[in-house]
Formats: C-alpha cells, structure tokens, sequence
C-alpha cells in the first residue's frame, strides 16, 4: 500500500482551525470509506501545518477512493467555509514502500511519527536503497519503534523517506535515548558517505490529532 499525504499550513484561532480541520477528516474518512488521519506538525515544518494522510493501492487505488469527493456540495461547501484559514495551498506526496513495512492499521491518535527525507546523490541508487533499508531496519531493532522505509514519487527527484511512529512522546524520548548511543547506527550513518545530496536532508516530527 502506498502512503498519501496532504500538507496544509492553516492559521487562525487554535480551536477553530482544529474544529475545522477535523470535520474534513471525519466527512472525507465518512465518504471514501477509507480512513484518513490527521497529524499536526510540531517539528520542522511551518507553525500550524496539518497533514492528512491515508493508505491507498497506487495510482488507480488513490483516484477510486476519492472520486466520490468530486462535485461533492457538502465537501466543497467545507472546503470554502474553510478558505479562511489557509496560509497557503495545500501540497501532496504519494511514497512508495520498499520494505512492506507501511501495511497494518493506521497509528491511534496521540501517536508521534518521525519522518526523515534526504536525496539520493551521485547516481548510487541501489547502494542509496540498500543502506536506506539496513538502515530502516536496524533502527526498528534498536529503539523499537517501527521505522518504514518509502521512495518519494513525486518532488526533488531521487527523494526517500523513513517514517518512525511511537505510540507517545514518552515512547519516542526512549526509543530516541537508545538509537542515539548504538554504536552500530553511528557508524551506518558515518557509512552513508557520498550516497545522499549534502544538506538535502531533512527532518520533521507530528502528532496524529485525529
């Protein structure tokens, strides 16, 4: 299953954007009988970026489940009464697992979720690959925290994504405490070397609200 996931960076009172922005999840969740979460940003990115994200079968699987939104006079009725909050227009990105690790349920709300980006450099490929699952892998070993491992689709070009979830902030502090002092993740990270783009990675941290 691959993992969609709109961005919007939304402003306005507190109560009111959450009010807002939880309605849209609950009545597209409703409609597409698939269901979307709704992530708040907390970390590296804009103040006030919302994410909804859902698990879809591809290309076709994505534009199945939301065709019924189409010409839909309640969502688009939403979406205007919503317009008043927008800091700017939305952005997608559509990942692609490569280690199966992104089936299952949905994290429960109140779940914190890691993501690191970074862009493969100097055409290595299949190297970049290869240590970005090890990579993956070990991390879940270590901390305990599931760590999936996505290529990007769209977007800087040669762009993958690893995406952590814990349960709760107190699970992300210990699973942060032990994969910070492996020895074995230091030096796979010192091994990386001349896979990725220089400062093109990046990291970003949510909490599923919804």
């Amino acid at each position: 299953m691959s993992l969609f996931s709109r961005s919007v960076l939304m402003t306005g009172p507190t109560t009111a954007v959450s009010e807002f922005a939880l309605g849209v999840r609950e009545y597209v969740t409703k409609k597409i009988g698939t269901e979307v979460s709704l992530w708040s940003m907390q970390f590296g990115g804009p103040v006030g970026t919302m994410v909804y994200s859902a698990r879809v079968d591809g290309h076709a699987g994505l534009a199945a489940i939301t065709a019924p939104l189409a010409g839909d006079s309640t969502y688009e009725a939403m979406l205007a009464k919503g317009a008043e909050f927008l800091g700017g227009p939305p952005t997608d990105a559509l990942r692609e697992p490569l280690d199966g690790a992104s089936g299952g349920d949905p994290p429960p709300v109140g779940a914190v979720a890691v993501i690191t980006t970074a862009i493969i450099g100097n055409g290595r490929y299949a190297d970049a690959i290869g240590w970005g699952l090890d990579t993956a892998a070990h991390a879940t070993k270590v901390s305990g925290m599931p760590v999936a491992f996505f290529s990007d689709l769209y977007g800087p070009f040669g762009q993958v994504t690893w995406i952590g979830v814990s349960p709760d902030m107190a699970a992300l502090d210990a699973a942060n405490a032990k994969i910070n002092t492996d020895a074995a993740y230091i030096d796979m990270l010192s091994a990386a070397g001349d896979l990725f783009v220089p400062g093109a990675a990046h990291r970003s941290m949510a909490v599923r609200v919804g």
